[in-house]
């Protein structure tokens, strides 16, 4: 543990009611799971791996986790104290855990590696992994570095990684490093360039209707995050980033762009497109890389704008295509992230959150049907616009949100300074420790199958 979150973690167990939180800690009862039975299928896990039944244990440690999934990711259960949950709680982690080793030990099992190998990859399937997503939020969004820093250091940090508009930026300089990389990064963070806003001269910026110069923009990414496409760097890091884009041509789609659906796109290329917001950075033209070396456009008839637009947090995609069922949100968004602090300060969608909720839906719906009443007209674009920003998610199972900082505020479209950008990343790290502990059991399963597999991976086929 860092030196900074030791501190913090001393300082919330100063605070807090030690004997109330401990006795709220050690009383298994809660109207959240049912405790008799998740006892006693930790009780039936540790008799089995202790037994040495690895054939007994493979459906017994299946059946209790995918009974006890959805109630303990309940964020009651973390309401009370930041630093952990119940003890029966963190006990049937702690045996899943223990009996995940034991089965990927064919040393132990007596079973083939292959035969375990395969069994790992089909749970690893059915259970699901995470995924961390990161919104856009123009400068603000230097808040997901402090997330990434926080995440990173506890070993925390998911494979799978998504951007959108600024946190495209910020998901691509992640997903071309590898840990020690990104170690490096944080001990020294003045290597980021974070000038990357230049005003074009009036008659360019009236001529392709932007504000700011895109090659001042390109050459800012490309000095923070490398000449990649997808496919070099999953193949360099073993992570998998999903940028998100918004079309410009009516009847074409939003894509997320990866190593799956576009693995020789240029990352750099992508970011850039995901961060030019309509008024601010003129509509780009994706770049790949071809088998010859040669840089050449991709889709060269189609131009692509902010992916905040069409598919901020882009779920419903990340899970076709990556097997995601858990998605941490870094929400920095100006017109979403304060409203949604205050929604869900109590771990919990409260009055006000159902009252936001549904003014949000009856505003996406109106949107809608003016949308659709103004279609071939000069009115459509924009009400499509609107409709897309009001009616798609903000949110995922775990928000981590930045302190609402007016001044931040008003220099979101402005290039910020080395202190400020420090600022960011203390705020990013600050909302993520009170996180750190859910985020740990809701995803150590999902981990531990994944470290498995590549540990069998390694290992030897069976004759």
């Amino acid at each position: 543990m860092t030196e900074r979150y030791q501190a913090w973690r001393q300082r919330a167990e100063d605070k807090a009611d030690r004997g109330r939180v401990e006795a709220w800690r050690q009383n298994p009862r809660s109207s959240v799971y049912d405790a008799r039975l998740l006892q006693e299928h930790t009780e039936e896990l540790t008799r089995a791996r202790e037994a040495g039944k690895a054939l007994e244990l493979v459906p017994l440690l299946r059946e209790a986790l995918y009974r006890h999934l959805g109630e303990l990711a309940d964020p009651r259960l973390y309401a009370v104290t930041p630093l952990g949950t119940k003890h029966v709680v963190e006990a049937f982690y702690e045996e899943a855990l223990a009996c995940i080793a034991y089965l990927a030990d064919p040393a132990q099992t007596g079973l083939p590696p292959d035969f375990t190998l395969a069994g790992f990859k089909r749970a690893a399937h059915i259970f699901g992994r995470s995924a961390l997503l990161l919104s856009g939020g123009a400068s603000l969004g230097f808040f997901h570095l402090g997330v990434v820093k926080a995440l990173s250091e506890q070993k925390l940090l998911p494979d799978v990684l998504s951007g959108a508009s600024m946190g495209a930026l910020i998901a691509c300089g992640v997903g071309v490093r590898t840990d020690a990389e990104i170690k490096a990064l944080f001990e020294d963070p003045s290597v980021i360039r974070t000038d990357a806003v230049k005003r074009l001269p009036p008659r360019r910026a009236a001529r392709e209707r932007a504000l700011y110069d895109p090659a001042r923009l390109e050459e800012v990414v490309l000095n923070n995050n490398g000449d990649f496409t997808f496919e070099e760097a999953h193949a360099r890091t073993g992570r998998t980033v999903s940028i998100s884009v918004s079309p410009t041509r009516e009847r074409q789609k939003p894509r997320v762009l990866c190593f799956y659906t576009t693995p020789n796109v240029l990352m750099t290329s992508a970011a850039v497109a995901s961060a030019a917001i309509p008024g601010a950075f003129p509509a780009t033209t994706l770049r790949q890389r071809l088998p010859s070396g040669e840089v050449a456009p991709y889709m060269g008839t189609e131009t692509w704008i902010d992916g905040s637009l069409k598919g901020d947090l882009p779920m419903l995609r990340l899970s076709r295509l990556h097997n995601v069922n858990h998605f941490i949100v870094s929400q920095a968004n100006p017109h979403v992230a304060p409203l949604r602090r205050m929604t869900r300060r109590r771990g919990a969608p409260g009055v006000s959150g159902i009252v936001a909720s549904s003014l949000r839906t009856q505003v996406a719906h109106q949107l809608e049907l003016a949308r659709d009443l103004t279609r071939r007209t000069p009115l459509y674009n924009t009400l499509d616009v609107a409709q897309s920003l009001a009616g798609q998610p903000y949110g995922g199972d775990i928000d981590i949100h930045p302190r609402f900082r007016p001044v931040a505020l008003l220099r979101a479209m402005s290039n910020i300074s080395h202190e400020e950008l420090l600022q960011h990343i203390g705020d990013g790290e600050r909302a993520t420790w009170p996180m750190l502990a859910r985020i740990h059991d809701q995803t150590c399963v999902s981990r531990a199958l994944y470290a498995a597999i590549r540990s069998l991976s390694a290992v030897p086929p069976s004759a």
